[in-house]
Parts: C-alpha cells; structure tokens; sequence
C-alpha cells in the first residue's frame, strides 16, 4: 500500500511539473517572450520560456554576448526544426547578465590562484577539469581527446564526484573520529562545491545519488544504488523536463545502468571460468578492464547515433589512461583545496609534470589509427537504437529464463 501510494504522489508530482512546462509548438513567431538562457560559445541554450521549462532544448545563435547565464524579453523573428533539434532567431529588446554567485565567484578566485605559474594550455584543461567549463580548452585538443574516448573526463560527472568523495572522506577523517560527523561534513563541502561549478546532468545524477546515500548513512536508512540512481533521474526530471534530451543526460544514465545492472550478470559468469588454473574471480584487475569495456559497448548505440563514431580500440587504451587522468584530476583537487590556505605551491611541479605525462599519451594515442571508427552507414547510425534495444530485451530474455529454470532445479 505504501509503494502504491509513493507512486501515486509521483505521477501527481511529474504531471504538475510538466504543467508548468511549455512545447515548442505553443511558441509563436512575432511574439515577445521572457527568456533566460546560457550562452557558450556564441550559442543560447533557452531553458526558461515565460517562467516555464521547454519540453525540448531550444537554441539560439547570440555571437556578440559573452559566456555566462541571461534573462531578457526578446522577440521571435523565426522558428525552426533540425533533425530533433529547435532553433530560434530572435530580436533583443532588453536582457542583462546573471552575476555569478558568491560560491563561484569564490571559487573561481581560488582556481586563479593555483593557475598562476601554468601555461595557457594546462590552465585552460584544468578550468575543464576542476570547473566544468571547457570552452577555452583549443579545438585540437578537443578533437584528440573526443578520438580517444576521453570526453567524460573533461565534463563534470560521477567519476569527479567519486574523486571529491574520497579526498574529502580521507581529510575530514583526520580531522573528526565520528563517522556521522565526517559525513555530514563532506556532505556541505560537496554541496557547496556543486552549487560552486557549471553543472552538468551527469554531474547533477551523481551529486543526488551522493546526497541520498550520504543522508541515508547519517540516519541509519539502507540506501540501494538502484534506487537512488532512479530517485536522482526523477528529481532532475522535475527539475527541468528537458534534460531527458540532453545527450550528457543520456549517457551518464546509460553508463550506471551498464555498471548496476548489467556489469554484475556478466561478472557472475566470467568468474566461473579457470585460466591456467587461475581463477579470474580472483583477478581486480580484470574486473576494472571488463567494467570499463562493458560501458564503453552499452554506450556505444548512443554514439553512433549522435557523432557516427565507434569507439572500437578506444575502450582498450581508455582502461591505460583513465589511471594517469585520475592521478592527474585528484592533485589538481589537492591544489584546488590547499589553496583556501595559500599552500598550492606545494604541489605546483607535480601538477605540471603529471600533466605533461598525459598530455604526452594524448598525443600519442590519438596517432594511433581506427581508435574510433567512422560509421558511415546511414541505416545503421539512425537505427542502432533500435538493434541494440532488441538485442537486449533477447539478453534480459534469456537471463530471466536460465535463472527461472535454476530456480525450479533448486525446488525440486
């Protein structure tokens, strides 16, 4: 009866919220419309229409406005679609900039000052890094790091949130010896963070499923990973409706899923198999390369589908990399917090020495021909959803009946 009615509360909850939302069919040209939105790169991301939310991502071309966040009244000139895709033309009547907050601008004054002694290049990735904010790292490097299957690293996710976890579980364990001290402590440091950054809908995901397993520690609650990854995708769901069409969004959700759902079943059966009398349930480091090569295939249809790319050699040189990016990410944090105490230049030359190791492998992976191949065939890009989708309701089909069948062995 609890769960029925839990439900119920929700459908009532997504309905309201999806009220207050507003189709891009009910937006008319020649018509003035209260718009708050972001700009990057000289492109708008509308995420406000008249205080309600688009049910789509609308854009809009703004080439004369500087990064940041906006509200205004504009006028639309012209509406029209792209392959799923809205954009605008409208005409500016009024619109001023939305001041950063004090967390950022806090924030952004730390980043500066362990940036200092850095070239452009290694201040620019880690404003990506520690930031979110990617938009001064050059093309070229972008484009390597897009080939070699690094881009989640460049964009805030759950793989920064595990990191900012751990660093400040360890310090705050230093400093106090109650458990629900520590976490409640690294529970406002990460919030504080979160609300500090350019947020993404990975980044966002991960921060919900913190809070929800920190919250549930600190009272004692049995937190499941299934259900707060579910609880986190509603919440940002009702938050801002359209963020089911972000690509971020979608790839973030898939990728958990492949770690909670599908990485065990495969796990629990490749560890029954004996290599030269060694058995590979043994064997940590196979599991880190399997979990990783498991993602990257899940994840695969979603790229194809959006960038015609595979990632086919990428995914085995990613599992090398990701070890010395994650070294790379945790000192820059070290930085970033040693600097509320004017200590970053501590650690300043190890900064950079790591950096150019990576960007060293960078260059080197990303001359490594067919890392990620060109899918070329227009029936598969546009129904690669499709092909895996059945392919997986035949993978769940099968599981259901071998662990059914197992099932009544045991009974009988």
């Amino acid at each position: 009866m609890k769960k029925i009615l839990v439900f119920l509360i929700l459908i009532i909850f997504i309905l309201l919220r999806f009220a207050f939302s507003i189709r891009t069919a009910d937006i008319f040209e020649n018509e003035i419309y209260k718009l708050k939105f972001e700009v990057h790169d000289g492109r708008a991301n509308i995420f406000e229409i008249n205080n309600k939310f688009p049910t789509k991502k609308v854009y809009a071309n703004f080439y004369e406005k500087e990064d940041g966040e906006y509200e205004g009244y504009f006028s639309i000139i012209q509406k029209k679609e792209y392959k799923g895709i809205n954009f605008v033309e409208i005409k500016e009547i009024h619109s001023e900039k939305i001041e950063k907050n004090f967390l950022k601008n806090y924030l952004e004054k730390i980043f500066e000052k362990t940036q200092e002694d850095f070239s452009y290049s290694l201040k620019n990735m880690n404003r990506a890094i520690l930031l979110g904010d990617s938009s001064r790292m050059s093309k070229e490097i972008k484009e390597k790091i897009r080939y070699i299957g690094l881009s989640h690293l460049f964009a805030m996710s759950g793989f920064h949130i595990s990191i900012i976890f751990f660093i400040t579980y360890f310090i705050f364990g230093k400093i106090f010896s109650k458990k629900k001290t520590i976490e409640f402590s690294v529970l406002i440091f990460i919030s504080l963070y979160f609300f500090s950054i350019k947020n993404s809908p990975s980044f966002t995901r991960a921060y919900i499923m913190l809070v929800i397993y920190l919250l549930g520690s600190i009272f004692y609650e049995k937190i499941d990973a299934k259900k707060s990854l579910w609880i986190s995708a509603i919440i940002s769901i009702l938050y801002r409706p359209n963020v089911i069409y972000s690509i971020s969004f979608q790839l973030s959700y898939l990728a958990m899923i492949a770690i909670l759902y599908i990485y065990p079943i495969i796990r629990k059966n490749y560890r029954k198999i004996q290599f030269k009398k060694i058995y590979l349930k043994e064997n940590k480091i196979l599991d880190y390369f399997m979990m990783t090569i498991i993602i990257q295939i899940f994840l695969s249809p979603l790229l194809i589908y959006y960038f015609s790319t595979f990632p086919f050699l990428a995914m085995i040189f990613n599992a090398f990399l990701i070890p010395i990016a994650s070294l790379y990410i945790v000192i820059n944090y070290i930085s970033l917090f040693l600097a509320n105490f004017h200590l970053s230049f501590l650690i300043s030359y190890f900064v950079k020495i790591v950096y150019r190791v990576f960007t060293y492998f960078i260059d080197l992976l990303s001359e490594i021909p067919h890392l990620s191949i060109e899918t070329e065939n227009e029936f598969i890009n546009s129904n690669i959803i499709y092909i895996y989708l059945i392919l997986g309701i035949l993978f769940c089909l099968k599981y259901c009946w071998r662990e059914f069948y197992e099932n009544s062995k045991k009974r009988v």
